[in-house]
């Protein structure tokens, strides 16, 4: 039943409404259009009233396949009538003209296709009308559509109970005085508190120890990620650390940990593989220094071949009663009693939980939702079946009543997309959101651009302890995170039991086990599995590919696009992809393509002029583009544009034409057309610009005209450039701006930066600016929060009264040259880290000074 109603809903809000508004060349068809939108929300409405034990039905569960069919039907119909319309819109007069007929006959037919879409649901709603009344319904319960209490993270620190004896036994563990190096392991089931018990453990001790790192190993883990893992717990990583194999990355941690006292803790170690390469290879040294390991893992194989002996090992017991029900009452009630009527039926409850701290803090923020004695039986009452529904893992049940009422409803499919990626996988924010938008998950409003919300979407996911974030931008906002596994499970679980998206792995899976119910598809192995399959090609609107470093595909492959009919989202990663053929017409309906793939050299030219597309990523392939091809000015609703270096951008056909939705352009190779386009205004929308080219002068052009971009928000300018002399040159605009290898002098760089007021992130990289004073002007700066500066030239740096008044973060990396810090630094009022790496003689004597501070000082030598 969910998979139909997602079905039906997506097409209701991605294509009828549309289409009913844009058919006029057609007698009638606004109307016959408007009638299957209606009918179409009915049926969708009807579906709602039922529960899944009427669904069961088998004439039932073949009205509803018929309804399915129904649906990617019409589909097929609105998305065939908006590239037919797009396509003849694009066309100057002549050609219109000369096209009429032909689109006219075109036309026509999609109306007979509606009409015949149209009998095709009076005669399903036979079975419709049988079945709401004759019988026998089971109405579902009314659930509250209000937004409920924002789902508290996992069991928080301040929450724990239950867990002060495991703290301590867990503590006295790691604290022994014994000098040998030793390795403590935490176990228990998914959702029993291991990660929680640890970081406990871990805060409490971690300062006794000369360093000290944490690292999660996910369950397909690369030895060369969690190495390098570590060692960015324990030190600055260059870019030529990145570029070592996994031997001479244990070697470097070996050495950096050799004759020192260290805390090391590996969340989730599944594989004793992994101990045993570590202790193979002597990552840990293992020397009397009263070092320690602490390990959290589902294993009790692993934790016996790593802990020396049982006393080492804590095995997490389920939370008793009285713990439960301490812990259920703390997170409704927060510092209040719970009220006596309701205690009794909140102590079942948290019984029902099974001692399983994840299921007792899914539910709480249900309980909190209403606290009354009606609402809390009700819950009693389905609490058991959502604990262990059949054919499901335990305690997915407790995380699908989680999904159903505490997630609001427009998270609930951008949070079930998150099942595409593999365990452990680092999401970027910027590409989550793009696919959100393409696969109209998120879309515009009249106040904010689909991006925005998407944002505020992974904010929203965040603050519901759905996802952990594991690197942050440089103004604080979200780059990389990675959901928490067990949601992952559970992403994929209800993903494809209600026909969201099916996954493919190695280890399992059967893509096509529903056959066309799913049409989208996540593969973690071999993509010639989904190219063997002709039958299900056609079916496909997203595709998906994770390489990984078994699949068959690491010879390379050629992707014929044509199979591919009904195409939307297609995201090749990695893989390694040789060649991609497909005309205009095979892609025509593509929303979404990335291309992550070194050894893809040539692309073909219909990519460029694509209807639909809204974002074209092939940043990291080696294709050579000259000049991007003239059709780039037909793809009308492209909002995001992510190019390989020594790009350039063909010439406007159109003196009216624009890009009027592009949102990113990098990277751009500035010419003397560039400069024209950004002054014509060819790109009203543009937030992000990247510039990068060793001809100083076309730099300079395209800066001077930089003001005509009034929606710019983040530059990025690569390689020697001078910026304009006049200050104005620069939009106001401006939130975060990055200079990388520019060698601009840094009066220059102050005198055009220090002025724009909305400035609130400026990076200073590799040699950006030289000169033998950086000198900021008193009440400069007056927005910026993020200052880095690596590399730079500077000898003397100097601040005038009220500069950088908003500061709150300083990183200062390999400035060899620079001296001193500002006394005004330390003045203000906001700053509260300083990071100083690989500093001056000069400026290590002055931090190894002992002074106040009112912020935190990291210095790495």
């Amino acid at each position: 039943m969910e998979a139909i109603i997602s079905i039906i809903t997506e097409l209701l809000r991605a294509g009828i409404p549309l289409a009913a508004k844009q058919v006029q060349l057609i007698r009638g068809a606004p109307e016959r259009v408007q009638s299957l939108q209606d009918e179409l929300q009915f049926i969708e409405k009807s579906l709602n009233e039922y529960d899944g034990a009427f669904m069961k039905d088998n004439k039932v569960n073949e009205w509803l396949t018929q309804i399915y069919g129904l649906a990617l039907e019409a589909k097929d119909t609105i998305d065939t009538f908006k590239t037919e319309k797009h396509t003849q819109n694009q066309r100057n007069p002549v050609a219109r003209l000369l096209y009429a007929w032909p689109h006219g006959t075109k036309l026509r037919k999609i109306t007979l296709k509606v009409n015949m879409i149209k009998k095709k649901i009076e005669e399903i709603d036979g079975y419709r009308k049988r079945y709401c009344v004759d019988g026998q319904v089971v109405a579902k319960p009314k659930r509250n559509s209000e937004w409920l209490e924002k789902q508290r993270r996992e069991v928080e620190e301040e929450n724990v109970v239950g867990f002060g004896v495991a703290v301590e036994q867990g503590t006295n563990m790691l604290l022994t005085k014994a000098l040998k190096r030793d390795v403590v392991s935490i176990v228990g089931t998914t959702g029993s508190g291991k990660t929680t018990l640890a970081k406990r453990i871990y805060g409490s001790i971690s300062n006794q120890f000369q360093h000290h790192a944490w690292v999660f190993v996910p369950s397909r883990y690369k030895m060369k990620d969690l190495l390098l893992a570590i060692l960015s717990e324990l030190m600055p990583i260059e870019e030529e650390t990145t570029k070592l194999d996994d031997v001479k990355l244990g070697e470097k941690l070996r050495n950096f940990l050799q004759g020192k006292r260290y805390l090391i803790v590996m969340d989730g170690v599944e594989e004793t593989q992994l101990w045993e390469t570590l202790e193979k290879n002597k990552v840990f040294p293992n020397e009397k220094h009263g070092s320690r390991l602490l390990l959290t893992t589902r294993s009790k194989n692993v934790a016996s071949l790593a802990s020396s002996s049982s006393s080492r090992i804590h095995n997490i017991q389920p939370l008793d009663d009285e713990a439960r029900w301490e812990l259920l009452e703390k997170l409704v009630f927060k510092d209040e009693k719970c009220p006596q009527g309701l205690v009794k039926l909140g102590k079942q409850i948290a019984t029902k939980c099974a001692g399983l701290p994840l299921a007792i803090v899914s539910l709480s923020s249900l309980l909190a939702r209403n606290k009354t004695y009606g609402n809390w039986l009700q819950i009693i009452c389905n609490v058991t079946w959502y604990l262990n529904p059949q054919d499901s893992p335990p305690s997915f049940g407790i995380l699908d009543l989680t999904y159903d009422t505490t997630i609001p409803e427009q998270l609930k499919k951008c949070l079930l997309y998150l099942g595409v990626f593999p365990s452990g996988f680092e999401i970027h924010a910027r590409q989550i959101i793009n696919l959100w938008v393409a696969e109209g998950l998120v879309g515009d409003t009249r106040r904010s651009k689909a991006e925005e919300i998407g944002r505020r979407y992974l904010e929203e996911l965040n603050s519901l302890s759905l996802i952990e974030i594991t690197r942050k931008r440089s103004d604080g906002g979200v780059r990389t995170f990675q959901i928490h596994e067990i949601w992952r499970m559970f992403c994929v679980f209800k993903s494809e039991s209600i026909g969201f998206l099916q996954v493919h792995t190695k280890f399992g899976s059967h893509p096509f086990i529903n056959g066309p119910w799913s049409w989208r598809l996540s593969i973690h192995y071999d993509l010639r599995y989904i190219l063997s399959n002709r039958d299900y090609l056609p079916h496909l609107c997203s595709l998906l590919c994770f390489h990984n470093e078994d699949s068959l595909d690491s010879n390379r492959l050629t992707l014929q696009c044509k199979h591919f009919s009904r195409l939307k989202v297609l995201d090749l990663g990695s893989t390694r992809v040789s060649k991609v053929h497909g005309s205009r017409k095979s892609l025509s309906l593509l929303k979404y393509l990335k291309l992550n793939n070194p050894y893809l050299s040539s692309l073909p030219r219909t990519l460029f002029s694509l209807p639909n597309l809204l974002t074209l990523d092939i940043k990291n392939t080696c294709v050579i583009l000259p000049c991007l091809p003239s059709g780039i000015w037909k793809m009308q609703n492209l909002r995001h544009l992510l190019l390989p270096p020594h790009t350039t951008l063909p010439k406007c056909p159109d003196h009216q034409k624009r890009l009027w939705h592009l949102q990113t352009l990098s990277t751009i190779t500035p010419n003397e057309n560039t400069a024209a386009l950004i002054f014509g205004s060819k790109f009203p929308s543009l937030i992000k610009l990247t510039l990068n080219s060793q001809d100083m002068e076309q730099t300079k052009r395209c800066l001077e005209w930089l003001y005509k971009l009034d929606c710019l928000q983040k530059l990025k300018i690569i390689n020697p450039t001078r910026f304009p002399t006049a200050r104005t040159s620069f939009p106001a605009s401006l939130v975060k701006v990055s200079l990388v290898k520019t060698d601009l002098v840094a009066d220059d760089v102050m005198r055009m930066l220090e002025c724009l007021d909305h400035l609130q992130v400026l990076k200073l990289l590799k040699r950006s600016i030289r000169g033998p004073k950086l000198e900021m002007t008193p009440n400069s700066f007056p927005q910026l929060r993020f200052l880095f500066m690596e590399e730079i030239l500077v000898k003397t740096w100097r601040m005038g009264d009220g500069a950088m008044g908003s500061l709150e973060e300083l990183t200062i990396t390999r400035c060899h040259e620079l001296e001193s810090l500002p006394k005004q630094l330390w003045q203000l009022h906001n700053i509260r880290q300083v990071k100083v790496n690989s500093p001056s003689q000069c400026l290590r004597r002055e931090l190894e000074q002992p002074s106040v501070q009112q912020c935190e000082v990291q210095i790495h030598f």
